[in-house]
């Protein structure tokens, strides 16, 4: 299907994220950024980054970007936002003792058109046995797919979701094999914070009947919107900017890739929302304290845990209503 290009809305200025840090924590703090700005990453040799004999590794840089947008509202958020990657920062200290402190900065920039970079290093790839996940620009024929697998054609345009994220990929992995055991019929399914809207529009080829896919960022739903009518996908997944709390009916899978915080706020309208017994997958959540307290609060709502995924950093947990 020929390539939709992403409308957006009008310019705004972002907080440009400049991190100098050792190699050895890139892959957590650019993890990190991706799930926290939703935008492209980028990673370069810092300057003058070379390994000494007091610092054995070279300095690589990090570059990510905030909106600021035009509002009070959307400014604080951003303020809140720079304050959690510092604490984040801070409590990956521990783990990497033996590196460097990160150096942080920050400045104002007016934005780019962001979806033209993603086009230099998104290329089709295969991100479960079952699925592929394929640029808009790129050539059909290109899509490298192992045999019967499906393919969703994507644009990330502003939202974050193309796939590459552990986060997403593990969300993924559990939503295949549940399709593919069936352990009951799950044809209702509710994607909260569905970004680009690969969940959403993955479940609906792995065998959902109905899909609603959940995002309050605008710039999000859009793109969802467009992913969704690009895939041919309109008849059973929708996109919506309804707040969860205002969402009624039972849902046999509920997912969500959102950072701790937000699924800690949601647990009881993630758990009231899923059919019994239906299946909860959480996603975007860091091992250690943050798997444990969201696996601790969910259990305490009413529901069993099954299993976790895990990769890199990041976990995938799975739960159903008994």
């Amino acid at each position: 299907m020929p390539a939709m290009p992403v409308q957006h809305r009008p310019m705004k200025s972002w907080h440009k994220i400049s991190i100098t840090l050792d190699p050895r924590m890139t892959d957590a703090v650019t993890a990190y950024l991706t799930e926290l700005t939703g935008t492209g990453v980028e990673i370069s040799a810092a300057e003058n980054g070379r390994a000494t004999t007091a610092h054995p590794f070279p300095t690589e840089k990090i570059t990510a970007y905030i909106p600021i947008g035009l509002q009070g509202a959307d400014k604080k958020a951003a303020a809140i936002k720079i304050e959690q990657l510092w604490q984040f920062l801070s409590k990956i200290r521990p783990l990497f003792a033996d590196c460097p402190e990160p150096h942080l900065s920050t400045e104002t920039i007016m934005e780019e058109d962001w979806s033209q970079k993603w086009k230099s290093f998104f290329t089709s790839f295969q991100i479960t046995p079952t699925l592929t996940i394929k640029p808009s620009w790129e050539e059909a024929g290109k899509a490298g797919t192992e045999a019967g697998s499906a393919v969703i054609e994507m644009d990330p345009g502003l939202a974050f979701g193309t796939g590459h994220h552990a986060s997403t990929q593990l969300a993924l992995l559990l939503l295949e094999e549940l399709f593919q055991n069936r352990p009951m019929k799950l044809e209702k399914v509710l994607d909260v914070g569905t970004g680009s809207g690969i969940l959403a529009m993955a479940c609906r080829l792995f065998g959902a009947k109905d899909v609603l896919a959940l995002d309050n960022d605008p710039d999000a739903l859009e793109t969802a919107k467009q992913n969704i009518l690009r895939n041919r996908l309109g008849g059973r997944v929708k996109a919506s900017g309804q707040d969860v709390t205002t969402i009624q009916g039972d849902f046999d899978i509920i997912v969500a890739n959102i950072i701790h915080d937000v699924l800690s706020e949601l647990a009881i309208p993630l758990t009231s929302l899923l059919h019994r017994p239906g299946f909860l997958v959480l996603s975007g959540i860091l091992q250690g304290d943050q798997e444990h307290s969201i696996r601790g609060m969910y259990t305490k709502k009413g529901l069993k845990f099954i299993k976790s995924l895990k990769k890199d950093e990041w976990v995938a947990l799975q739960f159903q209503k008994k």
